[in-house]
């Protein structure tokens, strides 16, 4: 099989060297398959034009993808310890944007629709062409470049819109403040209320833009934790005050059930704040009237935080968010229409959690609702990048 594909590549004229968006980077292929002379051989095609990394199995390709930045991916679907479509499940975790060429000798229609369901970028059998897979990789690597040329000019954008947008906003809620207070005692009800509603929403308005400067951050490597000692319990009663009058206006109550004074925490307090604050925005668009409850306690085994939010009227059905929180669902689930999907306060939430080496899990509630929990390490006691 090796000696034939040699044959090959020393016939054919040399594929094509990509054209890279981004030509400070060589591209990057990685290769995964536990089978010796498949994977030599496309090594040796390509690593004239590509870095190639090559790795015998999942759990080492996987490794090879969080330290290296990877392109492209070539999988084999038959390999000891992990199959292909859980590694191909796994790097689109890791992900999404890398390309991925499934290349197996047990090719079928079933592992060809997964393939592809979990976004894989195109399917070949061995033994495989190989002016065809070179190709194929040449094709994927454009395609991947193109999604970061186009990525980061809409970054770019967007933190641009967002940076010129603050400026009225902040007039907006500053003059509107100023007239609030000289009109307190002259103005009637009716235009005292409709001043608040210009700050409250001038108010959730800029949240937005700055939650759209946080993901571009995020997106861009420029946000980082920064790590100090803190009371967590203080920090949660503080976002709790600032939703006062959000509850109010939609019939909820908001309900506390602290286990103690004081939960000291050694993280990031103004990313764990934004978190809270995206989980409870979330809850309130989403829920429909009723108790919500914030529970708060030290963890019992991993010395960190434990923060519970009990909803009992969500709308969302607790797996899909669930998914969502994951990554699995790029879409926006059910009841997005509504309530403007999941919203960019809790995508701020989820990226800032696992930042902060958390976890955020989903629980229905019987006999109806979401159970929310937010697991928050200190990170004196617990320096993993997730709680178990």
């Amino acid at each position: 099989m090796a000696c034939f594909v040699l044959c090959w590549v020393l016939m054919i004229e040399s594929p094509e060297r990509p054209d890279s968006d981004l030509p400070e980077d060589r591209p990057s292929v990685l290769i995964i398959d536990d089978e010796l002379g498949p994977s030599e051989s496309l090594r040796m095609i390509l690593s004239s034009y590509y870095n190639v990394y090559l790795c015998r199995d999942g759990q080492e390709g996987l490794e090879a993808l969080r330290r290296h930045p990877i392109d492209v991916v070539t999988l084999d679907l038959r390999m000891p310890s992990m199959g292909g479509i859980d590694v191909l499940k796994q790097i689109k975790q890791i992900d999404p944007e890398v390309e991925v060429i499934i290349v197996t000798a047990y090719a079928s229609l079933e592992t060809a629709v997964q393939g592809l369901r979990w976004g894989a970028f195109d399917y070949i059998c061995k033994p495989f062409d190989v002016p065809h897979i070179a190709e194929l990789v040449d094709r994927a690597i454009k395609r991947r470049r193109a999604r970061l040329y186009g990525r980061r000019s809409r970054e770019h954008f967007l933190g641009n819109l967002s940076h010129e947008l603050r400026t009225p906003l902040s007039a907006i809620i500053g003059y509107s403040s100023i007239l609030a207070e000289e009109l307190a005692t002259t103005a009637n009800p009716e235009q005292l209320s409709a001043l608040s509603r210009i700050q409250a929403n001038a108010v959730e308005l800029l949240n937005l833009i700055e939650g759209v400067l946080i993901l571009n951050g995020i997106d861009a490597g420029e946000i980082s934790p920064n790590i100090v000692d803190f009371d967590a319990v203080e920090l949660v009663q503080h976002v709790l005050g600032q939703f006062a009058n959000q509850a109010e206006e939609k019939g909820v109550t908001l309900a506390t059930n602290i286990a103690q004074e004081h939960v000291f925490l050694r993280n990031d307090p103004n990313k764990l704040a934004r978190i809270v604050w995206g989980l409870i925005d979330h809850a309130l668009k989403f829920g429909s009237g009723g108790t919500l409850t914030v529970q708060l306690e030290p963890h019992p085994t991993s010395g960190g935080l434990r923060f519970l939010l009990l909803d009992p009227s969500s709308s969302i059905d607790a797996a899909e968010l669930q998914l969502a929180i994951d990554g699995y669902l790029q879409d926006d689930i059910r009841g997005r229409r509504r309530d403007r999907g999941l919203g960019i306060g809790l995508r701020v939430a989820v990226q800032f959690t696992r930042m902060l080496g958390g976890r955020l899990r989903v629980r229905h509630l019987e006999p109806g609702g979401t159970r929310l929990e937010l697991q928050i390490p200190s990170w004196d006691l617990h320096r993993s990048s997730s709680l178990h």
